[in-house]
C-alpha cells in the first residue's frame, strides 16, 4: 500500500520571510518559531503598511497643490507675497476649509486654461462646496486661533465668486436659462462688499499682513482728483447726462460713482501692472453707494451705462485670469439692453477693444 502525505494546514497568513522559503509559518506573533530558531527578523515583529490606491480625486488633488505652487495667482506678486501663498497651504492642512478653498481656485484656473477639461470645474465646484460647509460653523463661533485661515479664505472665496459665473459651462446653470453678466456682477458686487464689512469688523489687524489681501480689503478710498475731467472729456459728457436725466439722490449716487471711476482709470493708466490694480478695482465697487447698484439691478440706463464704463476700468488689469472676461461679457450684454444709447458706449466700447483680451 503506498503511504499517503500527512495533510496539514495550510499557512495562509504566515510571516513574510517563511512564505519567501516557502515553508509552514506557526503565525505565533510577534516572531515565529522559524525566524527565532534562525534569529532573522520576522515581519510579524515590524509594522506593516496597508497599502490603499490613491483615487482619482485624491491624484486630482495632488495635481492641483502642484499647479497651485507653480503658478502665480496674480502677476507681479514679490516673492515674500510668494511665500505667503504658499504658507497657505500649510494652514490648510490644518483648517480643512481653507485648503478647500485654494483647491477650489487652482482647480478653476486649470479649466481656465483649458476649456474642454470639465472635470475641473466639477472639482472646483466640489471644493467649493466644501469649503463653505467647513468654513460656517467657524464664521458663526469666531476664535482667533481661525482669523488668519479665516482672512485667508475669505480672499480667495471672493475670487472664486468673481471667476466662477464666467467659467460655468451651460450644462451647469440650474434653472436651464442663460447667464445674465449684469446681474451676477451686481450680486458678486454685494458679496464682495458684505465680505469687507466682516473683515473690517473682526479681522482688520491682520489685512497689512499679506500685500494681496491688503489691497483687496483696505480701507483707503479713491479721491477725487482736480484736473481729472481734462484729464478724460468722456467724463463731463456723463456729469451733463446725469444732470440732464437724474434727480435728487440718484443724481448724486451717479455722479458720485462716475467721479470715483474716472479717478480709478486714471490710476491704472499711470500704475499699469503693479499691485494698485487689484486695489483700485476692488476699492471702486465697495465705494459706490448701494442705491446705485439698485439702480444698476433694475437696469435704469446711466446706471448701466456707469458700469459699462467700470467694464473698460477691468479691461485695464493685466493678467487677473479672474477677470480676464468680463469687460467683454459686461459691455456686450450692457449694449443688448441699451440699443438706443449706442453713444454712451462709444467711449468704453473703444478702451475694451484696445485692452481687453477677449473680443467685445
Amino acid at each position: 500500500m503506498k503511504n499517503q502525505r500527512k495533510s496539514h494546514r495550510k499557512s495562509r497568513e504566515g510571516c513574510g520571510q517563511c512564505k519567501e522559503r516557502r515553508v509552514k509559518c506557526n503565525e505565533v506573533h510577534p516572531q515565529c518559531l522559524n525566524c527565532e530558531r534562525l534569529d532573522i527578523l520576522c515581519s510579524f515583529s515590524s509594522p506593516t503598511l496597508e497599502i490603499t490606491p490613491l483615487n482619482e480625486d485624491s491624484v486630482a488633488d495632488l495635481e492641483l497643490l502642484e499647479y497651485w505652487y507653480r503658478h502665480r495667482l496674480t502677476p507681479g506678486m514679490s516673492e515674500r507675497a510668494r511665500e505667503l501663498e504658499h504658507g497657505y497651504v500649510r494652514l490648510g492642512f490644518s483648517h480643512h476649509y481653507l485648503l478647500n478653498s485654494i483647491l477650489a481656485l487652482a482647480a478653476l484656473q486649470r479649466f481656465d486654461e483649458d476649456r474642454s477639461c470639465t472635470r475641473w470645474y466639477v472639482r472646483a465646484v466640489a471644493h467649493q462646496q466644501a469649503a463653505i460647509s467647513r468654513a460656517r460653523p467657524h464664521f458663526q463661533r469666531l476664535d482667533s486661533s481661525h482669523y488668519e485661515a479665516m482672512l485667508a479664505f475669505s480672499t480667495f472665496n471672493s475670487l472664486y465668486n468673481v471667476a466662477e459665473p464666467l467659467h460655468r459651462p451651460p450644462v451647469f446653470n440650474c434653472d436651464g436659462m442663460d447667464l445674465d453678466p449684469v446681474k451676477e456682477f451686481i450680486h458678486i458686487i454685494r458679496l464682495g462688499r458684505c465680505t469687507a464689512v466682516f473683515v473690517q469688523q473682526h479681522l482688520s489687524c491682520l489685512v497689512t499682513s499679506d500685500p494681496f489681501i491688503a489691497a483687496k480689503f483696505s480701507s483707503n478710498q479713491l479721491t477725487f482728483a482736480w484736473g481729472i475731467e481734462t484729464r478724460f472729456p468722456q467724463l463731463a459728457l456723463l456729469r451733463s447726462s446725469i444732470d440732464r436725466l437724474c434727480e435728487g439722490e440718484t443724481r448724486a449716487v451717479c455722479l458720485h460713482a462716475v467721479e470715483l471711476l474716472f479717478v480709478g482709470i486714471g490710476t491704472l493708466i499711470d500704475n499699469s501692472g503693479d499691485s494698485t490694480q487689484t486695489q483700485v478695482i476692488f476699492s471702486w465697487a465697495k465705494e459706490v453707494n448701494s442705491m446705485f447698484l439698485d439702480m444698476c439691478s433694475a437696469q435704469h440706463p446711466i446706471a448701466l451705462i456707469i458700469l459699462a464704463h467700470y467694464a473698460a476700468l477691468l479691461s485695464l488689469s493685466q493678467g487677473l485670469w479672474f477677470l480676464r472676461r468680463w469687460p467683454s461679457v459686461l459691455l456686450g450684454r450692457i449694449r443688448e439692453r441699451l440699443k438706443d444709447w449706442e453713444a454712451f458706449l462709444q467711449w468704453p466700447m473703444e478702451m475694451i477693444s484696445r485692452h481687453s483680451e477677449s473680443p467685445v
